[in-house]
């Protein structure tokens, strides 16, 4: 890996694991920052985002596997999405000074990753190593059946989506959700292909961290979900799945060629 994309790596894990460390635990405050509303769990969804995307990039700075660097351009991919959401609703929002620094800080930052990262996965040899698992497999299989369908209609429906969603939101905050899922999408698709685990430790990082952070924001906000709807416990059980898989998937992956999964990032 070249010394600029290592040091694009390394502002990615500070940025994102300052930012997710501000939204998670004070996402009042940080939500100002925001170019649109964000209601506190919303805050700290974006925050568990910028925390699994922190764990995503360190675990690429100490892994030994360039292949697991396409990772970072997926969530390239990811931060493009993001932007997207906002720029949709441009005509309400308008050209602030918050929108163009949130504009400058997720284009920025995918500009920054596709640009540093896709001339390291293309110089990257074919990896080989221990084979993935049929269970593997089929979790991230089963991840991209889920996320792909709700993903996109968050995000091209968000006004149809709502009423399907466990808790409240505005059509933006209900795009902005999806484009989590849709961009996870892409993840999963790129990790149901890989033939060997290595390169798939980024990933397992980003949903561990994410996944778990999640479960945790909503639970502390569990007052806004309605517990005799289906739609509450279906999506606390894709969270816990997704959590509680990666993390297992994790221990399982051979140590020799990668450290154990970080901290989070930021102290958290």
């Amino acid at each position: 890996m070249s010394g600029t994309a290592r040091g694009i790596l390394w502002l990615h894990t500070l940025a994102m694991g300052l930012a997710g460390f501000l939204f998670f635990v004070f996402p009042g405050e940080s939500a100002t920052l925001w170019p649109w509303a964000l209601p506190p769990l919303a805050a700290r969804f974006v925050g568990s985002l910028f925390l699994g995307g922190a764990a995503c990039s360190l675990v690429c700075l100490r892994s030994r596997e360039d292949r697991g660097l396409f990772t970072m351009v997926l969530l390239a991919v990811g931060d493009a999405l993001i932007a997207l959401c906002g720029l949709l609703d441009i005509a309400s929002i308008g050209f602030t000074p918050r929108m163009i620094g949130f504009l400058v800080y997720f284009l920025g930052f995918a500009s920054l990753l596709t640009l540093a990262v896709v001339p390291a996965t293309n110089r990257a040899a074919t990896a080989h190593g221990t084979r993935v698992t049929r269970a593997l497999r089929g979790f991230f299989l089963i991840h991209l059946l889920v996320v792909l369908p709700v993903g996109a209609s968050m995000v091209f429906l968000p006004s149809w989506a709502q009423p399907l969603w466990p808790w409240q939101m505005t059509p933006i905050n209900v795009r902005l959700i999806g484009s989590f899922f849709f961009g996870a999408a892409f993840i999963s698709l790129w990790a149901v292909r890989q033939h060997s685990q290595e390169p798939l430790r980024p990933v397992l990082a980003l949903y561990a961290f994410f996944a778990s952070l999640a479960t945790i924001a909503s639970l502390i906000h569990f007052k806004l979900f309605d517990p005799a709807r289906a739609t509450t416990w279906a999506f606390f059980a894709l969270y816990v799945f997704v959590a509680g898989g990666s993390w297992l998937f994790w221990s399982q992956l051979p140590r020799g060629s990668s450290t154990p999964p970080p901290r989070p990032p930021s102290g958290l």
